[in-house]
């Protein structure tokens, strides 16, 4: 009988490397059993690491991949889209509104000394508002908003300065460079864990011995005061911005580094092949890539991309440019994987059409607006067998889901999929299992999804009917 240890060290690391990656448990227990499969499973224990911009994140990210054992592991780098603004580190006032109060109002409600400091800072908003302002005061909690407010306006300079000066960018290129496997490049604005709990326990020990104050009881308000904003604060409407900066101009901090990055790493020898955008909304690609210069800059850089996803969740009121996303897929011959899920309005054919894929085996598309000739041209960039393609929310501006299905049955495919169409005859293309319902002749139906089958639209599509259900 063979035994695990008798197999050659290359196929313990393939052996190892089959856990599932989101149970890391495994590979720590693995690690622990003996001297040679911890060899084998060591470099798995970090397969994502997150940067931000502040130098105790490059720290850590630098060291992560300098690490001759742990960095041949890596795989994926993922970027926060969030920063501190200058309107928070510049007013007080602004910090205490949008910041303090929120922090203190989550947790007030069975503590009586976050309810006594939720009531002075309301005290203090009330003074700014009035005229009397109470910075002559030199009670407690005034002394904790000096403290924290201080150590907010640190982390806003020290972010401008890895900015302005390019460092941040640098860094972070030449590091993944570095990486012996091909890179996954996320940007989400996500909350995360951006402040490091080594780091934080030691400022808040030190701010509440200063200020007399239980550091278990406050660590959890003063992380949230010294977390960098998100663009899901950024775009909720009762956020109330406008409030102190009318210019528009303030309400969108700099995102050049989401343009500057895939060429930093280009230059640095490094390569992406996996890029992926989840954000709660598209704002902060709307000023990207808009010029002619910057076009060619993306497309030099990402040609060796190989799959591709934007997903954005929140409904906007208004058409965004997707000159950003249309740059980096300009000349992506690779591409083998592309989803698009877009939930705003407007029609999105740029990111889509004029585009040779030769390799595209995986493609889902989610709220894109086409008209008929753009899905045809999208289709004629595309091989004549697609592995999995998903149409969900895909609204035919023009042109009839009759003649769309034609267009989609030219190609083969090893899954298809077609969910709530919308256009002329979307009616005829959705899934056709329908039940529940209030009682008998209720409209009001839940569609359920046979597991297996396939609906009129997606059976005619894979050639299992000749019939076109729009048509019958």
């Amino acid at each position: 009988m063979v035994h695990l240890l008798d197999l050659p060290d290359e196929l313990l690391i393939q052996i190892c490397g089959a856990f599932p990656q989101a149970d890391i448990s495994d590979i720590k227990s693995c690690r622990l059993s003996c001297q040679r499969l911890c060899a084998a499973s060591s470099h798995l224990l970090v397969p994502l690491v997150a940067v931000d911009c502040r130098k105790a994140s490059l720290e850590r990210f630098t060291k992560i991949l300098r690490h001759p054992t742990i960095s041949r592991g890596v795989r994926t780098v993922r970027v926060p889209i969030h920063s501190y603004r200058h309107e928070l580190s510049d007013l007080c006032a602004s910090f205490v509104k949008f910041v303090v109060e929120p922090a203190l109002h989550a947790r007030a409600a069975h503590d009586h000394h976050r309810r006594a400091a939720l009531c002075f800072f309301r005290r203090y908003l009330d003074g700014h508002g009035n005229g009397t302002p109470l910075e002559h005061d030199n009670s407690l909690w005034l002394r904790a908003l000096r403290l924290v407010h201080g150590e907010y306006q640190r982390l806003y300079r020290e972010q401008e300065a890895l900015r302005s000066e390019g460092t941040f960018v640098d860094t972070v290129a030449s590091a993944v460079a570095t990486m012996p496997r091909g890179t996954v490049l996320i940007y989400d604005d996500k909350p995360c864990s951006t402040l490091d709990a080594a780091s934080l326990q030691v400022l808040v020990r030190e701010h509440c011995r200063l200020l007399g104050l239980d550091p278990s009881a406050w660590r959890p308000i003063w992380y949230e005061m010294l977390s960098p904003t998100t663009w899901t604060d950024l775009v909720r409407d009762d956020f109330g911005w406008e409030a102190f900066a009318p210019d528009p101009a303030f309400q969108e901090p700099p995102m050049d580094f989401i343009l500057e990055l895939p060429g930093a790493i280009a230059r640095a020898g490094g390569q992406v092949h996996d890029m992926r955008f989840d954000l709660s909304c598209e704002t902060p690609l709307r000023h990207l890539g808009s010029g002619v210069a910057t076009r060619s800059h993306l497309a030099s850089a990402t040609q060796q991309l190989q799959a591709f996803t934007l997903i954005s969740h929140q409904p906007q009121t208004e058409t965004l440019s997707h000159d950003y996303a249309s740059s980096v897929l300009a000349r992506t011959p690779n591409l083998g994987f592309l989803r698009l899920d877009i939930a705003s309005p407007g029609s999105h054919p740029d990111i889509l059409v004029s585009r040779l894929w030769p390799r595209l085996q995986n493609i889902h598309l989610a709220g894109v607006q086409l008209t008929l000739p753009d899905l045809v041209a999208f289709l004629d960039g595309v091989p004549a067998y697609v592995e999995n393609m998903r149409l969900s929310s895909v609204h035919l501006m023009q042109g009839s889901w009759a003649d769309a299905l034609e267009a989609l049955r030219q190609k083969s495919y090893g899954s298809f999929t077609v969910e709530d169409p919308r256009g002329s005859e979307a009616e005829h293309v959705s899934v056709a299992f329908e039940t529940g319902g209030n009682g008998p002749g209720d409209r009001f139906v839940k569609r359920v999804r046979v597991p297996g089958c396939l609906s009129p639209a997606e059976a005619f599509v894979r050639r299992v009917t000749d019939t076109n259900p729009c048509q019958s």
